[in-house]
């Protein structure tokens, strides 16, 4: 029921992972506070779960109908991404980035909840991208960031938070996008702004 319960995302499995992970890397480092577990680290493996036999996959398409699916909060798939279908208990699909750190767990526990999804031809709403950019705490270096991601068209920001600890900061960013494209171009230009360590999608 506890597995069920994440899948189906009647737990915060983001906050109990993070929360996880904030204590292993105090113990290991106490000066910084910052996760270390994202989507990035895990890799899917098409192998499980999934066999080379002919199947229906599901399309996601704005103009879809007859299916109640909804867009994971775990992994926040954007257009472009690589995705999968996974049926609710009580009825509906919650669409998942294959890297999704719950992947591994839904596929072998519920493999049978498991179906393969792709996205249309066309790009339709824009998506929900929240980025982690951790960097020198230097002055003017989020304004930097911020004041790059207002140039780029096409691009909302929603929300930003910053913390400072030991030299470095660490911000999320919630972005509104069109595409996986428009996510990788921005993320390669913040890491070329001076002072930036690493960006990666959280």
């Amino acid at each position: 029921e506890f597995y069920n319960d994440i899948v189906e995302e009647k737990i915060d499995v983001t906050r109990i992972r993070d929360v996880y992970s904030e204590i292993q890397e105090k113990d290991l480092h106490p000066g910084l506070d910052y996760e270390v577990k994202h989507a990035e680290d895990f890799e899917h493996h098409p192998n499980v779960g999934e066999d080379n036999t002919k199947e229906d996959v599901l399309t996601i398409d704005d103009n879809v109908k007859g299916i109640d699916y909804t867009l994971a909060k775990c992994c926040n798939p954007i257009y472009g991404d690589e995705i999968f279908g996974f049926i609710l208990s009580q009825g509906g699909i919650k669409i998942h980035r294959k890297d999704c750190p719950n992947a591994p767990m839904m596929i072998q526990r519920f493999g049978y909840r498991y179906i393969k999804a792709r996205w249309s031809g066309k790009q339709g709403s824009q998506y929900v991208c929240t980025l982690r950019v951790i960097g020198n705490d230097d002055l003017g270096i989020v304004t930097n960031i911020t004041s790059l991601i207002q140039k780029e068209s096409n691009i909302s920001m929603r929300s930003i938070s910053v913390d400072s600890v030991a030299g470095l900061f660490q911000g999320h960013i919630s972005l509104l996008v069109n595409d996986l494209q428009q996510v990788d171009n921005v993320i390669k230009k913040i890491k070329a702004i001076k002072g930036v360590k690493s960006v990666e999608r959280s």
